[in-house]
């Protein structure tokens, strides 16, 4: 979507952020964080962020740098809906504001507009399966809903336009393509991985990503049982919060007799992760449907070699900087993996082409472009 720029005049920006429970959301928790971190401090945008208790905490240099205003205490979805549509109005109308961004993907269905909406992406409409009958329920009515109510809709990668043109038929004009800001910092120091876990003494693949049935985990412990057989030393390890299918994972593991080579680390630092994807042979990736793939991002940031699904976006956000894959085809996984493994020069190789397709992402300035938008949007 084509943006104006901004007259310099302040705009004033409410940002609905009462769905993100901190270090719960995953993904679109980073994504909202990084984004409104990179707005410039001279940027006449000026926001007020209206989010959870803890949030503050969570991320203070948001919180030093906006107001944060805090709802009434809400358990569940039913309640905080209806505080979107009751208390979150009316502290919008209270405050003046000249746009309302709702970055959980809805709109609600009383409040102030103009109104800006994040989708990241349509996998409860693609995929309903991975949801519950009340959440695909609530999203078949408030998606269109939403897109119809709101002034512009921003979406993380081109494949989420596509699909939001195919399923909702919003107009392809109103969509503006933000992805998340490229953190290219290598990060702090490396740990020695007895701070990780005391038996990754060898060499390991990485997938940090939380157990849902889309991220594939189980075609890596099929691929892993593979390589046990052909003798390759490799084992892997999951990061992220506890997930819906993490006991049904260590069951197939130690079925496949890959127990001792299958590690979940459960949330680790931010210094530890830097440090696994330094000393990972890969990260591997074999997600079937993403609407972006942060992770996959920070492993080439930080000159990791990347092995990830040619399906969702990844193809878009990986591009030449890493290898494709079938997500249903555990053999070649395995080959690819036993590849890297074996070959230093092919995993230098493809740590190189890594980082360079990250300095192509970093060109992009999603929160100037997002400044421009309010600016547009106001008016």
């Amino acid at each position: 979507m084509e943006a104006a720029e901004p007259e310099n005049r302040a705009i004033s920006v409410g940002v609905n952020l009462l769905w993100l429970r901190p270090g719960r959301v995953g993904g679109s928790e980073d994504y909202v964080v990084r984004l409104l971190a990179a707005i410039p401090t001279d940027s006449p945008v000026r926001l007020t962020l209206f989010a959870p208790r803890g949030f503050a905490q969570a991320h203070p240099r948001l919180a030093e740098r906006h107001e944060v205003v805090v709802p009434p205490p809400a358990r569940g979805r039913p309640l905080r809906v209806f505080i979107e549509n009751t208390w979150l109005a009316a502290q919008c109308r209270r405050r003046d504001l000249a746009v309302i961004h709702h970055f959980g993907g809805t709109v609600p269905w009383m409040g102030l507009r103009p109104a800006v909406v994040t989708i990241h992406d349509l996998q409860p409409l693609d995929h309903p399966k991975h949801f519950s009958l009340a959440k695909r329920l609530y999203l078949r009515a408030m998606l269109p809903w939403s897109v119809r109510r709101a002034e512009a809709v921003v979406t993380v990668s081109e494949f989420c336009r596509r699909r939001l043109v195919e399923r909702l038929g919003v107009d392809s004009q109103q969509v503006a393509v933000l992805p998340a800001p490229v953190d290219a910092s290598l990060g702090a120091a490396e740990p020695p991985l007895a701070a990780v876990a005391p038996d990754l003494s060898h060499p390991f693949v990485l997938f940090p990503a939380v157990a849902h049935p889309h991220k594939n985990h189980e075609l890596l412990l099929r691929a892993l049982a593979r390589l046990s057989a052909g003798g390759v030393d490799v084992g892997l390890v999951a990061t992220g919060a506890r997930g819906p299918q993490d006991s049904e994972l260590d069951r197939l593991a130690a079925e496949l007799g890959v127990g001792d080579r299958w590690h979940r680390l459960g949330r680790i630092p931010r210094p530890v992760l830097d440090g696994l994807f330094r000393q990972a042979v890969a990260t591997v990736f074999p997600s079937k449907y993403e609407g972006y793939g942060l992770p996959v991002v920070e492993a080439m940031a930080r000159g990791c070699p990347v092995v990830a699904a040619d399906a969702g976006a990844l193809p878009e956000v990986v591009g030449a900087g890493g290898r494709l894959l079938d997500p249903d085809d555990d053999s070649r996984w395995a080959d690819a993996i036993a590849e890297l493994v074996a070959d230093p020069d092919a995993r230098q190789e493809l740590g190189e082409a890594a980082v360079s397709r990250v300095r192509a992402l970093a060109e992009a300035d999603s929160a100037a472009e997002l400044c421009r938008l309010y600016g547009e949007v106001a008016r």
